[in-house]
């Protein structure tokens, strides 16, 4: 694999991270960075990349914009998306991007996009775009309707607070209790994990552990762990982690496509 990766990002940290975990993987070579679009294009027009590592939301010339300027281009690059946003993932499929990664990035993820890439090229693999936009919106589509569902009565002390389940991080029953963790605190739920589960698990709710119950919007980070088990990692500002069991792996990796 020699593959020639060109970054666009107005943020020097971010490109500065994601040039660091390229340098981990044999075969890419990082051969420009620019910090945005106009530069980015010129750029890409000298070193003629294969990939390009590309921020959505810049000044000036934002990375949909680019994407559209770059189509045009007799050989264009692969774009893979690199971007805080996950609202704009429909957006950048819809202009044929090859992948797309949120930040924070892990050496995984970029390395499996990287990966991924490189099979397209040498000819072994579709490209995914038509696909992805598909899934996107149907992902997108199910969020809005969960958006409009039910709340689900917890309580702090004797407060009754009805919260929307896509607020909800995970459950977790201890000591003969179910415990709800938010964005902002924990609370009780009256009902058991078992009936918890049933009411959640058409929002994006699956059970990891006999004694937890995650919300998969809300993981921000896989990790594999001891004997075929897994390590979450959820994105509220205690950075959460839950454990998945060897029984409960299957349907992690049947959801994340692992």
């Amino acid at each position: 694999m020699e593959l020639r990766i060109f970054i666009i990002d107005d943020e020097k940290p971010a490109r500065r991270e994601l040039k660091f975990l390229l340098g981990h993987i044999e075969g890419a070579e990082v051969v420009g960075e620019a910090p945005n679009g106009a530069l980015g294009l010129k750029g890409i027009k000298e070193q003629k990349p294969q990939i390009v590592f590309l921020d959505v939301q810049m000044p000036g010339l934002s990375g949909l914009d680019l994407s559209r300027l770059l189509s045009e281009m007799p050989d264009k690059p692969l774009l893979i998306f690199a971007t805080a946003f996950q609202e704009y993932a429909v957006d950048a499929f819809d202009v044929e991007a090859f992948d797309y990664i949120l930040k924070p990035f892990t050496l995984e993820r970029v390395k499996k996009s990287v990966m991924k890439a490189d099979r397209f090229l040498q000819g072994d693999v579709e490209h995914p775009s038509v696909k992805a936009a598909q899934v996107l919106k149907k992902q997108y589509l199910k969020k809005a309707e969960h958006a409009l569902a039910k709340k689900v009565p917890l309580f702090r002390g004797e407060r009754i607070m009805p919260i929307a389940p896509d607020r909800i991080l995970c459950a977790r029953s201890h000591d003969g209790e179910v415990q709800v963790r938010t964005p902002d605190g924990k609370y009780r739920a009256k009902s058991t994990l078992n009936e918890l589960e049933q009411k959640l698990s058409a929002h994006g709710f699956i059970r990891t552990h006999r004694s937890f119950l995650v919300n998969v919007n809300h993981i921000m980070e896989i990790i594999p762990w001891f004997n075929g088990s897994f390590k979450l990692v959820m994105d509220d500002r205690e950075k959460t982690e839950v454990p998945v069991s060897r029984q409960n792996v299957k349907d992690l990796k049947r959801y994340f496509d692992l």
